[in-house]
């Protein structure tokens, strides 16, 4: 493409064209100097009338020609100060452009260096949610070893609480099986004791005083004295143990003794010795505690009977009472 004035051809780094009457020259051949052309802006070049074009839209007479590249006289004084006003416009354009783009990039900087410390924030963060991840999952597989632990434990609980009533089974038919072979035994106390004594002979005695008859050789087992456990009375008569061979004669001999009142150890030929005789069932060694307590909270609690009958404890409040049995330690509670 020619320039419209030297009809040499254009550049694009020198060409310039009028937005009006679209011609198209070299800047030079329009009369703008070449540090202007540089500071044109893109958008200005785009806007951009030669002065031809500028005095028409003004009504002016100034006329322009691109070919001869000459301005009137009278002209120059109003297109210098026109120039005069394109340049202050041009450099106040490029210093607003370039306290903006002053302020973008310190904008820039400012979100640079936040978002630098932004990631730092979530990398550190990062860090810590792994590291609390961690030590949550260490404690959710603690809790689940201890729940298998606590699993295991009343596993145990279980077998222990069996083996315990088990046990308490074992200990309450032991107890029993205990009574059970005294269950044709009488216990005699109050008796002295002599050297070369003769229990069948004692026994006879007490027979006879009682009314009942018997017959040593088919009605008595066994016949044998025994120690206080623990005893601290060193004169007190050992009891004795009269074994029969069946339970309905013990029931029958021992209710018969029981008929003798204020028996004493002189009616049987030990003079001076006044001693109280008298016979009872031959109760186990747990039989004798409970007992001893059941009478200390009968009289505690205000009971006026308390006995044992076919190996078993009684107590009753009044004659009208209901008769309590006691057969364990949790019966006494039943004593209030």
């Amino acid at each position: 493409m020619l320039c419209n004035n030297c009809n040499i051809a254009l550049i694009p780094e020198e060409t310039i064209k009028c937005v009006a009457c679209q011609e198209t020259c070299h800047y030079a051949c329009f009369g703008i100097k070449d540090t202007d052309y540089k500071k044109m802006l893109p958008m200005n070049k785009a806007k951009w009338k030669c002065n031809n074009c500028k005095s028409k839209k003004k009504g002016s007479n100034l006329i322009i020609s691109p070919i001869t590249n000459t301005i009137p006289e009278s002209s120059f004084q109003s297109i210098s100060a026109q120039n005069t006003d394109l340049k202050s416009m041009l450099a106040h354009f490029d210093d607003r452009f370039n306290s903006l783009n002053s302020t973008i990039e310190s904008f820039k900087c400012f979100f640079t260096d936040e978002f630098r410390k932004l990631s730092e924030t979530v990398s550190s963060w990062s860090s810590k949610i792994t590291t609390m991840e961690s030590c949550i999952n260490t404690i959710v597989d603690r809790i689940n070893d201890l729940d298998k632990e606590v699993s295991k434990v009343n596993s145990y609980q279980i077998e222990l609480n069996d083996l315990k009533q088990k046990i308490n089974e074992l200990s309450e038919g032991t107890l029993r099986n205990d009574q059970w072979v005294r269950r044709s035994n009488i216990q005699i106390n109050g008796i002295p004791h002599k050297k070369s004594e003769n229990l069948i002979q004692i026994v006879q005695s007490l027979a006879s005083k009682s009314g009942y008859c018997l017959n040593p050789d088919t009605d008595i087992d066994f016949v044998t004295r025994v120690a206080i456990k623990n005893d601290s009375v060193e004169n007190k008569p050992r009891p004795i143990i009269l074994k029969m061979q069946a339970r309905y004669k013990k029931d029958d001999f021992l209710s018969s003794l029981r008929k003798i009142k204020n028996l004493k150890a002189s009616d049987l030929g030990y003079a001076g010795v006044n001693t109280p005789i008298y016979a009872n069932d031959h109760l186990s060694t747990y039989n004798k505690s409970l007992l001893n307590e059941a009478r200390r909270r009968a009289k505690q609690k205000g009971f006026m009977y308390c006995w044992v009958r076919n190996c078993t404890i009684m107590v009753r409040k009044t004659s009208s009472s209901p008769v309590i049995h006691i057969s364990s330690s949790e019966c006494l509670k039943k004593i209030t």
